[in-house]
Parts: structure tokens; C-alpha cells; sequence
């Protein structure tokens, strides 16, 4: 990077409309969501439905998410799901639900809620194999739509002994012999101080003693927690709770593996990725020594060096915390604009301007992305006579442009007159 910003534009920039320029812009407004509009996960189960797999989705709405209106018994919200599974391209429509959910609330306050949210569920039958699904959750009062996408493998459980996907569990009631277990869709564990419950399936076309390994790694690979079970595994299907017992599990991305084995040999597996984030944080801040790393644009190199001294991870977790709340302009509410709008524009930039191994934050886009916000103007130049492929950036605001040259021809574009930006610092 040819300059390094050391700190946030003073005041969190509201967003204007863009000016396009010759080629597309990919800051759109439909590119600039703010929030998690909602949580899914897709489970595999066996079926017995011969050459079909059951694929259980869960679709978690919070209530901020959807647009309330007065009625005569509280608020009001309504919204559609769309669901459907395609080729891996996208190009052709294997299978599709469509459903409408209604919300009602007593009060204003619980409309605008993060911890409250609407849970669906829909069953899928459907051939093994990759597909791309696509969620599209749409607003009905202000015609919004929030749209994801995934590439996801329905499993084929042909074979002697399988599992089932890893559904993580929220809570769970015995009521008269009878489990009812209110699913974790988040996947995120930090708040489940007893340790976190999961839930699977085991098949086997026979009875025998089998052990069940589960093992939880960290990014780099390394055990942090590993038991094994022996079991007494019945013909057909076998539900098995488990509850991960180690609660030191702190900020970061995991994965969570169970194995099936006889002697030594593995006879079935299955994994899953959970995370830990503490209640209030940006849901794209997975891993601390990261999340760290990216304040390069708002604090100062003392301060960054200071969190990272912490001799454990949560004290360093603590320094990172308290460094967020100086900067919170309303330090009593729960919501903490400035670090919400910083980390919604990291986002951005990693989706944007990635380019091979570098995230998008690092770029010089990236850089600039975040210090100032969206511009008002872009305008793209791929094809100038005796020029290389450039783009230019204009804030009108602040009466700046900066232009941005690909030198390689490759998309890596660099900031070309690095002496001509000022430092804007975050007061």
C-alpha cells in the first residue's frame, strides 16, 4: 500500500446516491446493506424416500430487520421467503418454496430489537449433489429485499453407517418424553456458558459398540477440546445430544468434527464451522487477531500495540472492548454506531476490492472505502488510449478526487498521487 491512513474521517458519513460512471459501479445501493438482514442454516438428513435426501432450512428473521406498522393490537410486520435450489451456476431451478410470515408486537421498542427474531422452517427432498441456494427474504411493507446465496452439498447416505449434519441447539425442553429443541442458527456459542449443546443423527444398518469423537480446532488447526464417547449404536436411526463441555472458547472461528470409530477406524464423519462473538459486535469480527489488525485506519500504533500486550485472549479482548467504547458517542445504549460503521465498511471492502491473497481492507480502495466512505462519483477508464486501466473517485464534500491506476493489468489497483491525501483524523 502506497500510504498508510491512520485514522476514521471525523463524523460517520451518511450515505448518498452515486453518480454511475462508464462502467458499473460496484458500490451500489444494493451492495451497501448495514446489518445481518438474517441467519440461515440448511441441514442433510436421510429420508426415506429412496434417492432423495431430507434437507431441513431454518431461516432466522430479527425483528430489525422487517419494517413494523401500527395496527389496532400493537405492530405489524410481514415478509416473503423465497428459497429455492439451483445448479451450482445459477441457471437452472431444480426446487423452490415461497412463504409468507407474520409478526405481531405489542410494543414499539421490540420492532426495532437485535436479540428478537422469527424462526421458519421448511422441508426439503431433493437428489445428493451440489446446488447453489438462494434465500431471498422480502419486506412487504417497504418492498425490500434481502437476498443470499450459497453453494451447498446434499449428502447421499447410502452407505452402512452415516451422520447427519451438526445442528447447534439455542435451548431445549423434555416435555412428557418429547425433545423440543429451538435450533442455533447463528451458530455463535459465546453467550452458552454451560457449555453448547448439539444435536445429530447416526445411521447404521446394524447393532454394534462404536466411539464417538468430537473434537473443536481453531483457524490454525489446533485441538482446543477432545473427548470420546463409546456408544451402543441400534439399526436404523440413533439421535444423539452431546453437550461441548469446555467453556474457555473465546472470540474466534472453529470447527467442530465428529467421528465414528472402531478401532481406530474412522466408519463416519461429519463437520461444522461455529464461532464465538460477544453480543453487540459486528457479526464480519470472527477472529480477534484480525479484528485487531483492521484498527489500522482509526487508532494509533500505541494503542493497537496496547491490546495486543493483553497476556490472554480476553484481556486482550477486554482492551479491544474498552478501545471501542471511547469511541461510542452514547456510551450508555448498547449500540455503538461508529464500531458498527466501521466494521460494515470493512465488509464492504473485502467483498469489493479482495484481490488474490490480499483482503479487500488492505487495498488501497479498500483504504480509502474506509477512512471516507462511499463517493459520490465513481467513473471507471478501462479503455484510454495510451493509458492504463484507472478509476476515479470523487467527494464532493470534501472537494477530493483520487484515482486509482492498475499498473498490472490484473485489477490491483494502487492509489496513484498518495502525497496529495491529507490525514483525517477521528475527533
Amino acid at each position: 500500500m502506497n500510504i498508510k491512513i491512520k485514522y476514521l474521517f471525523t463524523v460517520v458519513m451518511l450515505f448518498t446516491s452515486f453518480i454511475i460512471g462508464q462502467n458499473k459501479n460496484p458500490l451500489t445501493k444494493t451492495n451497501i446493506g448495514t446489518k445481518n438482514s438474517f441467519f440461515q442454516d440448511i441441514l442433510n438428513y436421510k429420508s426415506d424416500k429412496k434417492g432423495q435426501t431430507k434437507v431441513e432450512a431454518f431461516i432466522q428473521v430479527p425483528y430489525q430487520t422487517i419494517q413494523f406498522i401500527k395496527v389496532a393490537n400493537g405492530f405489524l410486520g410481514k415478509y416473503t421467503i423465497t428459497l429455492s435450489f439451483l445448479n451450482k451456476k445459477g441457471e437452472k431451478l431444480y426446487t423452490e418454496k415461497i412463504w409468507n410470515e407474520k409478526i405481531t408486537v405489542k410494543d414499539f421498542k421490540s420492532t426495532s430489537s437485535k436479540k428478537i427474531s422469527n424462526i421458519s422452517r421448511r422441508t426439503f427432498y431433493i437428489q445428493p449433489g451440489v446446488y447453489l441456494i438462494r434465500t431471498s427474504v422480502e419486506d412487504k411493507e417497504i418492498k425490500k429485499e434481502f437476498v443470499k446465496t450459497l453453494k451447498f452439498m446434499v449428502r447421499d447416505f447410502s452407505r452402512d453407517i452415516s451422520l447427519s449434519s451438526i445442528m447447534f441447539i439455542e435451548n431445549m425442553k423434555v416435555k412428557k418424553g418429547n425433545n423440543r429443541i429451538v435450533p442455533n442458527i447463528t451458530k455463535n456459542v459465546a453467550n452458552q456458558a454451560q457449555g453448547f449443546p448439539i444435536y445429530y443423527e447416526l445411521y447404521s444398518n446394524k447393532k454394534m459398540n462404536a466411539t464417538v469423537d468430537y473434537i473443536v480446532s481453531d483457524k490454525k488447526e489446533d485441538v482446543l477440546y477432545k473427548e470420546s464417547i463409546p456408544i451402543k449404536v441400534d439399526s436404523g436411526i440413533n439421535n444423539i445430544f452431546y453437550t461441548i463441555k469446555d467453556t474457555t472458547i473465546s472470540l474466534g472461528t472453529y470447527k467442530l468434527e465428529v467421528l465414528v470409530k472402531n478401532n481406530d477406524e474412522i466408519l463416519a464423519n461429519t463437520e461444522k464451522m461455529f464461532f464465538s462473538k460477544w453480543v453487540g459486535a459486528p457479526t464480519n469480527i470472527t477472529d480477534l487477531e484480525t479484528a485487531i489488525d483492521q484498527l489500522e485506519y482509526i487508532a494509533t500504533d500505541d494503542q493497537i500495540d496496547y491490546i495486543r500486550a493483553g497476556k490472554t485472549k480476553e484481556e486482550k479482548i477486554k482492551r479491544y472492548k474498552e478501545f471501542w467504547k471511547s469511541k461510542d458517542p452514547n456510551p450508555t445504549d448498547e449500540d455503538n454506531p461508529v464500531f458498527n460503521e466501521y466494521y460494515r465498511r470493512i465488509n464492504l471492502a473485502d467483498k469489493n476490492f479482495s484481490h488474490y491473497n490480499t483482503p479487500g481492507w488492505r487495498t488501497d480502495r479498500g483504504m480509502v472505502f474506509i477512512v471516507l466512505g462511499p463517493p459520490d462519483n465513481i467513473t471507471d477508464h478501462p479503455f484510454d488510449s495510451y493509458a492504463k486501466p484507472y478509476v476515479v473517485w470523487d467527494y464532493y464534500q470534501l472537494s477530493r478526487s483520487f484515482t486509482f491506476v492498475d499498473e498490472t493489468g490484473f485489477g490491483d489497483y494502487r492509489l496513484a498521487n498518495p502525497l496529495d491525501f491529507d490525514y483525517f483524523r477521528y475527533r
